[in-house]
């Protein structure tokens, strides 16, 4: 049976629209079951109804027209339940609801499955026989391992469809992510890809035959001159038998094979990128279904030959490519390098399909205020290119071919946004002092927007947190410790005399080096932050006498260790200070020069970092929580893995708790305290902290304004009230209840997005 699973998973996601994947995978599991019927239904959940989507045994005429509602016959059971039904005699029982229009009057044996994506019942699907049987314990089971491995992959394909309305329909396609960096953009989709894959090509026909057949020709003869290369470069150094494995390509290239096929499918007006996809999955497919191991390998041979195709195909289209004017990049998942190479004044917003509204690459996108959802469905990416498109990253919404109507509703709310964010800036310059006089520092996290670092330091008290690994990953190579002081020297005179907070390398995780790269099975709990510069000092005292040489004469340097989490980490990198502390003064005992010693802090990201602060505040002079990481680690949810992004919540009951008892220890042990993670950047975040007795609030620069704004009108004494009641709560969602009342009631209602957008 596990063949045979697979060779449906794979058929239906080589088909080109929903319905061919449907129609495929009702005749296959109708076959493999040596049933007499097999169907599907998907939910519509703005009728809240199911709809007969495909059915090998049903009326073809009801496919696309019968409806059942949620709560009706065994289908409606099947999904109320969210588990099997296999029965001998379906119309005797009670559940049982006759549809004429359907003509399964002589069905008897019933075995019916839900399909579930991402805890959503997205559809159901149903054998049926006529003879009055209960279908096998392995039947079951096959049926509901199917369910489970398709249930997705039959989303995503229900995700290509939509985008393969045309513009020309005047139907406006939705796509929903997570959202990221807060805004609206309206603009033109992007489509960069790094690495190019089958999966990235959408099928697509061509009125134009004779021109993809010389597209192909071109990419073809483009492919046979890497192989004659590659085959002359190792023809010295291999033996005979490794080289002439590049014949055995040029083989495949010739029309006999893969050429031939290929223009098969250029007869039937498919365009030269979608022929080749359907050629190289198929025969991919040919192969991995064979037993002899030899054969199985060539898989693996055509995959590389129809790789090397695309990427001529590709090239050639690439060559006319520039940004729009509004251009709204699209990518897998995004890199710092592909934000850079985009020319600032064009961009106007970011989907990804990786990640979440909590990774690394959205805190990048937030600070330099662009617009960003991520987490959308992983669908063939192409199909974006060029495509009108509205982002709507308050609700993580993408709308695809927008009507006029449409546009204007948010070219509207794109000015009413400009209007709010004038607003804002107005205030800047002004104290962040509450109603009661309380003073609140509000610091800035720089270091990933670098271009914006000379404007900002006007805005701010200082930094925060400066991510020093974010100029790392900028370099081709470890920076050497004279550039690293030059860099350093022109941070800190930059914001002098306000005090900068450096956090020493903090590299793992989401954040990778090219040229330090290594692999994990499970990064966030892995090689990161203090972890790798203890594993290598002569890099961490490189980068502390770097710092040390940079503040001399101006004494506003503030030293951070990330990611600590045992008291023999503190203790070796104070060690490494020390040492890096002498050495300097050995080196620089003749010229008079003083050395100042600064400040060490600890970043508080991992909880038993929590518990062991008692210990901690004799050894260090300050320390700063990192709430997007501690939210991660205490809630066990992996900030970049888009499935479970909603279990990522900062206003969770016991992160809130957390927080709190922080604070509370931090004052009693005179430990001064900051929190540099992206809830300080939210108004309502901002309010819980103060309450808890935070002072000191590091966030980006694009979101400073409007959490003076707000904390300018507000008291003390009512936040405090709130944080009491907030305490008290159980769920996220009463706690987010709270909050929003507590904004409405102050007249903050206009920082509320529209629940209806």
């Amino acid at each position: 049976m596990l063949a045979t699973l697979r060779t449906i998973v794979e058929a239906v996601a080589q088909q080109p629209t929903l319905t061919d994947a449907l129609n495929r995978f009702v005749a296959m599991v109708k076959e493999a079951l040596a049933t007499e019927c097999c169907s599907i239904y998907f939910a519509d959940y703005s009728q809240d109804n199911f709809i007969l989507m495909a059915s090998d045994g049903l009326n073809p005429e009801a496919i696309g027209n019968f409806r059942i509602g949620f709560t009706e016959g065994l289908v409606g059971l099947v999904a109320q339940r969210e588990e099997p039904i296999n029965i001998a005699h379906a119309q005797s029982h009670p559940r049982f609801k006759l549809s004429p229009e359907v003509h399964e009057e002589g069905y008897n044996a019933f075995l019916s499955v839900p399909l579930v994506h991402q805890r959503k019942v997205i559809g159901v699907i149903v054998v049926q026989q006529k003879q009055a049987r209960s279908f096998s314990n392995d039947e079951e089971s096959f049926l509901i391992t199917l369910s489970a491995q398709l249930a997705s992959q039959l989303a995503n394909t229900e995700a290509k469809s939509i985008l393969s309305v045309e513009t020309t329909a005047k139907k406006t396609s939705v796509l929903k992510g997570v959202s990221g960096s807060p805004g609206i953009a309206l603009g033109h989709g992007f489509v960069v890809i790094p690495k190019l894959d089958f999966e990235s090509i959408d099928m697509q026909r061509s009125d134009n035959v004779e021109q993809q057949k010389k597209l192909f020709a071109q990419a073809v003869s483009a492919t046979r001159q890497d192989f004659h290369i590659m085959a002359s470069t190792f023809s010295d150094s291999m033996p005979k038998e490794a080289v002439a494995i590049f014949e055995v390509y040029q083989q495949l290239l010739d029309a006999r094979s893969l050429g031939r096929q290929v223009e098969a499918q250029l007869e039937q007006g498919w365009s030269a990128k979608s022929a080749l996809k359907y050629v190289i999955e198929s025969l991919v497919s040919q192969f991995n279904a064979m037993s002899d191991p030899y054969i199985k390998e060539r898989a693996i041979d055509v995959k590389e030959i129809g790789l090397r195709v695309l990427h001529h195909l590709m090239s050639t289209e690439q060559a006319v490519k520039s940004y729009p004017k509004d251009t709204i990049l699209i990518t897998h998942t995004l890199t710092p390098t592909m934000l850079a190479e985009v020319p600032k004044e064009r961009l106007k917003g970011v989907i990804s399909v990786n990640g979440s509204a909590n990774s690394h690459a959205s805190i990048l996108t937030r600070a330099m205020g662009i617009p960003a959802v991520w987490g959308i469905e992983d669908i063939p990416l192409l199909q974006f290119e060029n495509k009108d498109i509205i982002l709507d990253a308050y609700a993580g919404r993408v709308y695809i071919s927008p009507t006029p109507a449409l546009k204007k509703e948010y070219k509207q709310l794109h000015l009413q946004e400009s209007k709010l964010h004038d607003k804002f800036e107005a205030e800047h310059h002004l104290e962040a002092v509450t109603l009661d006089g309380e003073h609140i520092s509000l610091l800035v996290n720089a270091g990933l927007d670098l271009s914006t670092e000379q404007e900002i330091a006007k805005y701010c008290d200082g930094v925060g947190l400066y991510r020093t690994e974010a100029w790392f990953m900028q370099k081709g190579q470890f920076p050497t410790q004279a550039e690293q002081e030059q860099w350093y020297r022109a941070v800190l005179t930059r914001y002098h005399p306000e005090n900068v907070v450096m956090r020493t390398l903090d590299i793992g995780g989401d954040k990778v080096l090219d040229y330090f790269n290594f692999t994990e099975e499970n990064p966030f709990l892995g090689w990161r932050g203090i972890r790798i510069s203890l594993d290598h000092p002569e890099l961490l005292l490189d980068q502390l006498k770097a710092m040390l040489k940079a503040n001399t004469g101006l004494g506003n340097l503030k030293i951070m260790l990330p990611m600590v989490s045992h008291t023999e980490e503190v203790d070796e990198a104070l060690k490494l200070l020390e040492q890096a502390y002498f050495e300097l003064q050995e080196e620089w005992a003749d010229q008079f020069i003083q050395i100042e010693k600064p400040e060490i802090g600890v970043m508080l990201e991992v909880p038993s970092s929590i518990y062991l602060l008692p210990e901690w505040a004799d050894k260090v002079d300050f320390c700063s929580v990192g709430s997007n990481d501690l939210t991660q680690y205490l809630l066990a949810v992996d900030r970049n893995n888009a499935q479970v992004a909603d279990l990522f919540d900062p206003f969770h009951p016991s992160v809130l708790r957390v927080l709190n008892q922080v604070a509370s220890q931090c004052q009693n042990l005179e430990l001064p305290f900051s929190l540099c993670g992206e809830l300080g950047g939210e108004p309502e975040g901002a309010i819980l902290l103060i309450a808890m007795g935070y002072r000191r609030l590091s966030m980006n620069i694009s979101t400073m304004s409007k959490v003076k704004w707000v904390l300018r009108r507000l008291k003390v004494a009512d936040m405090e009230a709130l944080l009491s009641e907030c305490l008290k709560q159980s769920t996220t969602k009463q706690v987010h209840r709270l909050l929003k009342s507590f904004m409405i009631e102050n007249e903050f209602s206009e920082l509320l997005y529209q629940s209806k957008h």
